[in-house]
């Protein structure tokens, strides 16, 4: 970057030119600097020459284009910890200086330091950078030859230098809180940063606080939703997308509502205060609570179909209902045999076509004649036997025990069946 560049040689030009002769502390300095220090091509030889300056002119007028010179002349040797021992000298020397607090920044992430003092360093240059940044870069002190384009540009870089000390001094860390604290300061920043949303959800993940993951979620939905300049890389973005349909159902129970939480988090950055999703528990709670005072019937029907689902459905039914009474349901006619006279009427009490119970009369007795399928059958009973694959629970009944199914006569039931071979033979006319 052509601003840095032009900091850090820091002309001996500039303050060595002519004019400057008076400042010199004697003729030798003078030969020292210009003669040899300045036509030095090898960084070697240049800093055996600068260390010669310093020792022999600890005062010089041209302190800061001295320090200036041994951090170019690091930079070359390749000399990181020294480069950040001159950048400090610099900060110190001249607290508005932008130099300083620049390569300090710079030099902690570069040099991947763990050092709880350095990293706090750091951590204030960057700051001081992130609150200087408009005087840094005013108009007024952009260099001639630089396009206001390329000036911004300079600043953007110099603003995402700052936060990616910031960010790294703070996972250093490793303290998931002081981690979610740094992440929200950047999203307010650069609230388009997918990799900063899915970092903030692993942060607050990392507090492990129940009550915080649907949070959480939002954040990685975001990084999964989010398109555009800020997006995440194709297989990082993959990656994480994988990941929020593997835990999205985990927490939730099921995808139902994820493609909602994906819209609503890609337009924001952070969940509303009220935020919350509702797992798959929790909305079949609620609907069985409305379920009790809408239909009390069909509630508890569905309290005891969740105890016969799921791998200890068979064990439950031998426990609590095989022998035991089964409460009075009420349901529709699914299927009933045979067609004539039957002796086992097919249930479905969670809808009209599903089959879930079969009643049988106790001691092989029938229902008499037939019946339209979809009827309303109430009834009650004992628990017989149970299958969960197909599901189906067995109820023995008295007859008393069933309502519902028509008897052959009476107005409404179904019509007996003709015997075969002839039609209905017509009452006698009476005589007169």
């Amino acid at each position: 970057m052509f601003f840095w560049k032009t900091l850090l040689v820091m002309g001996l030009a500039a303050g060595l030119a002519i004019g400057q002769e008076p400042s010199w502390v004697d003729r030798g300095e003078y030969e020292l600097v210009v003669e040899q220090i300045g036509k030095a091509t090898d960084p070697a030889k240049k800093l055996e020459l600068l260390n010669q300056w310093k020792t022999k002119y600890p005062k010089t007028a041209f302190g800061m284009q001295r320090l200036g010179q041994f951090l170019g002349t690091y930079q070359q040797l390749g000399k990181a910890a020294d480069m950040l021992g001159v950048a400090k000298e610099i900060a110190a020397a001249d607290p508005k200086n932008f130099t300083g607090p620049y390569y300090i920044a710079l030099l902690t992430t570069s040099m991947q330091t763990t050092d709880p003092a350095t990293l706090a360093d750091g951590e204030k240059a960057a700051n001081q950078l992130l609150s200087g940044i408009g005087e840094y870069f005013a108009d007024a002190k952009k260099p001639a030859g630089v396009d206001a384009a390329a000036w911004n540009k300079q600043k953007v870089d110099v603003q995402n230098t700052a936060w990616a000390t910031i960010m790294y001094a703070s996972t250093a860390s490793k303290n998931p809180t002081t981690i979610e604290a740094t992440l929200r300061r950047f999203i307010d920043f650069n609230p388009a940063n997918a990799e900063a949303a899915y970092k903030l959800g692993a942060a607050i993940l990392g507090q492990k606080k129940a009550e915080r993951q649907p949070e959480a979620l939002w954040q990685v939905a975001r990084a999964c939703a989010l398109s555009g300049a800020g997006e995440l890389p194709a297989a990082n973005k993959k990656a994480v997308c994988d990941y929020l349909n593997r835990v999205y159902p985990q927490y939730r129970g099921d995808k139902k509502g994820l493609d909602k939480l994906m819209a609503n988090a890609a337009a924001t950055p952070y969940a509303p205060a009220d935020f919350a999703i509702q797992t798959k528990q929790q909305e079949d709670i609620a609907q069985l609570e409305d379920l009790k005072k809408s239909n009390p019937q069909l509630a508890l029907w569905v309290q005891l179909k969740q105890e016969m689902t799921g791998p200890s459905a068979v064990d439950n039914f031998e426990k609590s209902l095989k022998g035991a009474g089964v409460p009075k349901l009420k349901g529709k006619l699914v299927s009933f045999e045979p067609a004539l006279n039957p002796k086992k009427l097919v249930i479905g009490v969670s809808d009209a076509t599903t089959p879930e119970i079969t009643i049988i009369l106790e001691e092989g007795a029938a229902f008499k004649g037939k019946a339209d399928l979809g009827i309303e059958i109430e009834f009650e009973g004992t628990g017989k036997e149970f299958t969960s694959d197909p599901f189906n629970l067995t109820v023995e009944a008295e007859r008393a025990q069933v309502a519902g199914w028509p008897t052959p006569g009476v107005a409404g039931a179904a019509p007996a069946a003709k015997k075969a071979g002839g039609a209905a033979k017509k009452a006698a006319p009476k005589k007169k």
